[in-house]
């Protein structure tokens, strides 16, 4: 048995903080749009804010994860939805990326819609060169668009758009936090900003107001009935029971996010219940399968989502506690091989009283 080793201390850790700013808060006038048959007033969206007045952007010459020059002209003609990111985000990003998959995935299965495309443009463009992209955005769908331009460049077309990014050098470490918005852009088809979405992103609310929206500027006429997202995956068994019974610590619904073999920050999810009559706090964990491991936090308030490192991760006496996408999750820094779907990590949780607690979780797609 090791002595604990606290969270703050563990080598390789990384902060990764991400910051939304000002979007309008409220939806007044009309939305103008070409098209027919569209409805007189403006639908009620869930989490979709149309902005009153459309806003003219002014497009740089950026570069797409195929290498080729992407500007004004490739965002013309259809609806584009733009989420800033970066490929080495652990949790926001692969996060987003996937709830973007599943909601194409809903609007082809309900035949709703058709006239867009999804693009990601990298906040950390000194790391995301094509390659990088081309590995990441396809990895989620062949057809999503990853943009790359300096920095600069970048900055001034995301603040056209209501976003801020900040890259952070860390004195001393290798490493750099990144402050970025999580919340989604509507371009339409004319070029111009015509909305936003704001987080935390569920997949039903946004296929839902994506369907309104596509009824409203009258792209295409929409049944009345309700449309249900189609699982894309087989069914799973989310158990991971331990193997001795009667142990202190179970979890269950365990998984880490499948991601592409360039990636170097992953996350892990559970649920882990003390079956002990004591509080138990978590304070370091270890994998030989990475670098470096630690629990982390994110937290959505008014729009804001911020990534904060936690010291210890405190389990009540016969309690459960949950780690989910968009909240609490286990970092995984820097893997020693590629992981794929199927694979099997090996992952140890250690207590304040340095008691150490083995799981096996498994590399896999959310849980239903």
């Amino acid at each position: 048995m090791r002595p604990p080793v606290f969270l703050k201390s563990q080598r390789g850790k990384t902060t990764l903080i991400f910051i939304t700013i000002a979007v309008f808060a409220v939806i007044v006038g009309i939305f103008v749009q070409t098209g027919v048959n569209r409805p007189k007033e403006l639908p009620e969206f869930s989490k979709t804010i149309i902005l009153p007045t459309k806003k003219t952007i002014t497009y740089p010459d950026f570069t797409d994860h195929k290498g080729k020059q992407f500007n004004k002209e490739q965002f013309l003609g259809k609806w584009s939805i733009v989420f800033f990111g970066f490929t080495n985000c652990p949790d926001i990003c692969p996060t987003t990326m996937q709830t973007l998959k599943q909601v194409k995935q809903s609007l082809q299965a309900s035949a709703s819609w058709t006239n867009y495309q999804t693009i990601m443009v990298t906040v950390d463009p000194e790391t995301d060169n094509s390659k990088r992209l081309d590995d990441y955005v396809t990895f989620f769908d062949p057809e999503f668009i990853g943009l790359t331009a300096d920095k600069e460049i970048t900055a001034k077309f995301a603040k056209q758009l209501g976003i801020l990014f900040i890259k952070r050098e860390r004195d001393g470490e290798n490493t750099y936090e990144v402050d970025h918005s999580a919340s989604i852009i509507l371009i339409n088809p004319q070029g111009q900003w015509a909305g936003v979405i704001s987080a935390p992103h569920k997949t039903e609310s946004i296929s839902a107001d994506l369907e309104k929206l596509a009824q409203y500027t009258g792209k295409i006429n929409i049944s009345d009935k309700n449309q249900t997202l189609t699982p894309s995956e087989p069914a799973i068994d989310d158990t991971n029971e331990p193997e001795q019974n009667g142990a202190p610590l179970t979890i269950t619904n365990a998984w880490i996010r499948p991601a592409p073999p360039s990636a170097t920050s992953l996350a892990a999810y559970f649920d882990i219940q003390n079956n002990t009559n004591k509080t138990v706090i978590i304070v370091d964990s270890s994998s030989e399968a990475f670098d470096a491991t630690m629990i982390h936090n994110t937290e959505i308030k008014n729009g804001i989502a911020k990534m904060v490192s936690i010291d210890g991760l405190t389990i009540p006496a016969k309690s459960q506690v949950s780690l989910a996408p968009l909240g609490t999750h286990m970092m995984l820094m820097r893997p020693e091989t590629p992981l794929k779907e199927g694979d099997t990590i090996g992952v140890i949780l250690i207590d304040e009283n340095g008691n150490e607690y083995p799981y096996q979780i498994p590399v896999r797609q959310q849980p239903n």
